[in-house]
Formats: C-alpha cells, sequence, structure tokens
C-alpha cells in the first residue's frame, strides 16, 4: 500500500521562512505568466497553467535497512519537498512507496507490464544505470542549461552514449566516521590510531559490503591496484603485493578483540545506538536517525588516514529516473518536481534543514565554516573524487560487489588462506585472470 502524506505542524520559526518562499514563488510566477500571455495578447498555453495531479515515487534503499523508522524518515523529507514544492504548484501531491533497491528490477518488471509503473523514482546512481540497461525505466533529456549548475561528474556518470540521461542527479551522501563521544574523546586519525584505541577499548565496527569498506583501500595503497583489475590491465608483482598488504591488515584488524566485522552498515548503525559500538563508519544520511539517539553525544568526522594516503570511501549519488508508463501530463509533472527538487531553492533547503545530504547544485554552497559535520562531509565527498575510487563505482557490477563480501568473509573466517583469498580477489576482479 502507499501511504499518504498528512501535513504536520509548521516547525517553529519556519512559518516566516515558508511564507517568504511563497511570496517569492508568487513574485516570480504570476508577473511571468501574465506578461508572457500579454505579449502574445492571447489567453494561457495549457503548459504555463498550474500543474495538478499526484505523482507516484518509489524510493530504493537497501533492503536490510527497512524499517519503521526509516519508512517514517522518507515520508518525512517527501513531505518537505511536497511542502515546498506546493508553493510553485499548489494542486500537485505526491504519494511514495519505500522498496529494496535490490528488487527493483523485478518489482518494475511487474509494475511496467501491467501499466502501473511509479512516475519517479529516487535511487543510487548504478541502481538507475543498471534499470536503464534493463528498460525498465526511460532515460530522459534536461537543457544545458540546467545540466551545467550540477555536480559535472555525476551529470558524467549519469549521461548514456547517446546524450539522454539515465536520471537527473538530485542529492550526494558521503561516507563519514560516527561515534559515541560517551566512549571516544577523539575520533581516531589514522589506521594506527584506530587499531591502538580499539588495543585500549574503544568498540570499532566495520562492514564487508563492499561500497562500504573501500575507504581501507587507499591509507593502504590498495585503491589503485583493484581500480587497475577492473580496468582489465595487466596483473603486475605490484598488484599482488599491494592487495596482499591490505589482506593483511583486514586480518589484523580481525584478530583485535574490540573490532568486530559485520555484513552491512544497518547492522553497525543499530549496534551504534545501542551503545555496542563506540565508532563505525557511516552513510552521512544516516545520522539523523544515529543523532536521534545519541543526541550531542553523536561525533562526526572524516575517515583515517594511513602511510599510503587518505581514505577512499565512495559517495553515493542518488538521482531521479522517470517510470516507462507514465501519461504525457504525468511525465510533465515528473519533470517539473525533478527540475525544482535540483534548483537552488529546494537544495539549499535540504543542507539548511540539516538533511545530512550535500546539494548536486553547485550555486548552493555547503556551510562548511558554521558546521564541522558539514565539514567532514565535504571532506569525505572530497576524497571519494579519486580517479581510482570513481572507477570502482563505474567498473564493477552488483555480483562482483557480492562476490567479494562472500570472498572476504571466508578469508576472516579462515576458510580461506591469505594467497587464496589474493588469487579470488583477482579473478573475480580482473575477469577470470589470475595471472
Amino acid at each position: 500500500m502507499i501511504p499518504q502524506l498528512h501535513h504536520s505542524p509548521t516547525p517553529p520559526g519556519q512559518g516566516r521562512r515558508r511564507a517568504v518562499i511563497r511570496v517569492l514563488a508568487t513574485g516570480l510566477a504570476i508577473p511571468l505568466l501574465a506578461s508572457l500571455a500579454a505579449c502574445h495578447g492571447r489567453p494561457l498555453q495549457p503548459i504555463l497553467r498550474p500543474l495538478e495531479g499526484t505523482l507516484y515515487i518509489a524510493v530504493g534503499v537497501s533492503g536490510d535497512a527497512i524499517d519503521g523508522e526509516l519508512q517514517k524518515e522518507i515520508r518525512s523529507r517527501t513531505a518537505m519537498l511536497q511542502s515546498t514544492f506546493r508553493t510553485l504548484q499548489p494542486k500537485v501531491r505526491l504519494q511514495v512507496e519505500v522498496f529494496p533497491e535490490e528488487s527493483l528490477p523485478t518489482e518494475l518488471r511487474l509494475r511496467n507490464s501491467t501499466g502501473l509503473s511509479p512516475d519517479l523514482l529516487l535511487v543510487n546512481e548504478s541502481t538507475a544505470r543498471d534499470l536503464a540497461r534493463e528498460r525498465l525505466i526511460d532515460t530522459v533529456s534536461f537543457p544545458p542549461a540546467l545540466l551545467n549548475q550540477l555536480d559535472a561528474g555525476s551529470v558524467v556518470r549519469v549521461r548514456r552514449s547517446d546524450g539522454t540521461l539515465n536520471g537527473l542527479p538530485m542529492e550526494l551522501q558521503p561516507q563519514v566516521a560516527c561515534f559515541d563521544r560517551r566512549r571516544v574523546r577523539r575520533s581516531p586519525g589514522t589506521l594506527s590510531e584506530l587499531l591502538a584505541l580499539s588495543a585500549k577499548g574503544m568498540e570499532v565496527g566495520l562492514s564487508l559490503d563492499a561500497v562500504s569498506l573501500t575507504w581501507t583501500l587507499g591509507p593502504l595503497g590498495a585503491i589503485d591496484a583493484l581500480s587497475s583489475l577492473l580496468a582489465r590491465e595487466p596483473v603486475t608483482p605490484a598488484t599482488r603485493q599491494d592487495l596482499a598488504r591490505w589482506l593483511r591488515w583486514l586480518r589484523q584488524a580481525d584478530q583485535q578483540q574490540h573490532v568486530t566485522f559485520f555484513p552491512t552498515e544497518a547492522e553497525l548503525l543499530k549496534e551504534l545506538t545501542a551503545g555496542t559500538l563506540d565508532w563505525i563508519p557511516c552513510r552521512s544520511i544516516n545520522l539523523t536517525r544515529v543523532k536521534a539517539s545519541l543526541g550531542q553525544n553523536l561525533g562526526v568526522t572524516p575517515l583515517p588516514s594511513g602511510p599510503f594516503g587518505g581514505a577512499s570511501p565512495i559517495t553515493r549519488e542518488r538521482v531521479l529516473a522517470f517510470g516507462v508508463n507514465s501519461s504525457p501530463v504525468q511525465r510533465k509533472l515528473a519533470m517539473a518536481l525533478a527540475r525544482f527538487a535540483v534548483s537552488p531553492l529546494h537544495q539549499r533547503d535540504i543542507v539548511l534543514r540539516s538533511q545530512y545530504v550535500l546539494p548536486v547544485n553547485r550555486e548552493v554552497a555547503p556551510p562548511v565554516r558554521s558546521s564541522s559535520v558539514v565539514a567532514s562531509m565535504v571532506e569525505g565527498r572530497q576524497q571519494s573524487l579519486q580517479r581510482s575510487t570513481i572507477r570502482l563505482i563505474e567498473g564493477s557490477s552488483k555480483e562482483q560487489r557480492e562476490a567479494w563480501q562472500a570472498l572476504l568473509t571466508r578469508f576472516l573466517f579462515d576458510d580461506l588462506s591469505q594467497q587464496e583469498a589474493l588469487k579470488g580477489l583477482i579473478e573475480l576482479l580482473s575477469g577470470g585472470r589470475s595471472r
């Protein structure tokens, strides 16, 4: 069932702000429409009339993260978008349904075949790419004037060879370090400090999920090795040496009494909020939930560096993709909402309301001077822009990432030796070549 959105009471201090937005919207829209009509000496054209209707939106999230709190948070964020958008288009409503991102292909095949696909989907960029490859979503075009406002790399990653887009980039979710200030006075700045503090009793949680664990590759000098394998470059002794060094560190960390590896980030979050863990890497979008439990005790910093360089986290890029069954009216609504979602007005709104995402619109500057959390997010985003890290996102498949996790799990459970794990990793990422 698609949950209905209900208006909630206006938070203190926001009434005046919404009134200002409404005045601005009215002040901009009405003279523009009137002047266009008067200029041509005829009634308003249909494209200039206020839009009306209901948009159906599917939000994809990690299956292991879906719970009541996440559903509530997503509805709250959607209500915020609807509230602001309705200052411009008061007759448009949004209905949202949450799906496990991994089940979206199956769900869309069923819905598309019955003409009931969502009008919009908010998903990871890699998911949009996979869905477009299977023709389960429509590719779209937007004018250069709009795309030029957005993060250039994000636009490149959604652009297809024919010039159309798999979706419209909407927000960035960097990876940072989260910790409980009651147990950790200062977050470790290096991997050596991380293990040293864990030896003194700091409970550390790490995830074997490929996307979550990539941040450790840079500090240990293995990020270029994995990137070269995905690029099908020759396997060199240096590649083996770098990967072996990374595997040794994982084994060393796993042997620490106070370091625990978990399958998913969702489990890390649960253990941190329960007080079982003191320090974890986490996605910025999850800060809202963690702060609800820890309050002022939540600490946020960039991830640790290492002897070979800085952390190499992956920033999740969320995009708005378009369903295949929308009528012309529904598509017009969806395109209008997408344009609004990346406008400076809304992008600034999500930053100022502490949604813990970074804007994709380059005209909106994150307030790094007034917020150490935002500053950490910006640094995490910068760390993720290494060419080798980006290649990992673009070059790896879902199947490879799942196999990576299975292989590392066997390695840490002593089911594979380091040499066997190294050989398996090389074969997995290089398309079967181990020599």
